[in-house]
């Protein structure tokens, strides 16, 4: 399954809880993960990432409040079908991009990754679609 290969940085400033929901977002949005998909329970979960049951418990609420995912009672959290995104608002948009560099930035700190090299990256891959 995808999570198998989900890892957690544990240095990076952002809070685990914080990096599950970007990996279930990402892959949400690459396709990895579709509507009606099951996410690993929430023991799962915790033993393969190595954190406390809390922390994925946590994530799996804050997904499920910004409508990612939902819970069924007893059988447990799917991916939740994706209503056509409307166009974001100027300041959400912005507030979005900030959110989106300060988790890069962390990554690329965190793996001793000069930014200019994430930016001449994201630059090629722009340019060769």
């Amino acid at each position: 399954m995808e999570t198998e290969k989900w890892t957690l940085e544990f240095h990076s400033g952002i809070p685990a809880y914080k990096q599950i929901i970007h990996h279930v977002q990402a892959a949400v949005e690459s396709g990895t993960l579709k509507d009606g998909d099951q996410l690993p329970t929430i023991r799962a979960l915790h033993e393969t990432l190595g954190v406390n049951p809390n922390t994925v418990a946590r994530a799996y609420r804050e997904l499920q409040v910004l409508g990612v995912i939902t819970a069924q009672q007893g059988s447990g959290c799917y991916i939740a079908p994706t209503p056509k995104a409307a166009p974001l608002q100027e300041a959400a948009r912005k507030a979005k991009i900030r959110e989106i560099a300060a988790r890069v930035a962390a990554e690329a700190r965190s793996h001793r990754i000069p930014l200019n090299l994430i930016l001449e990256s994201l630059q090629h891959d722009a340019s060769h679609p």
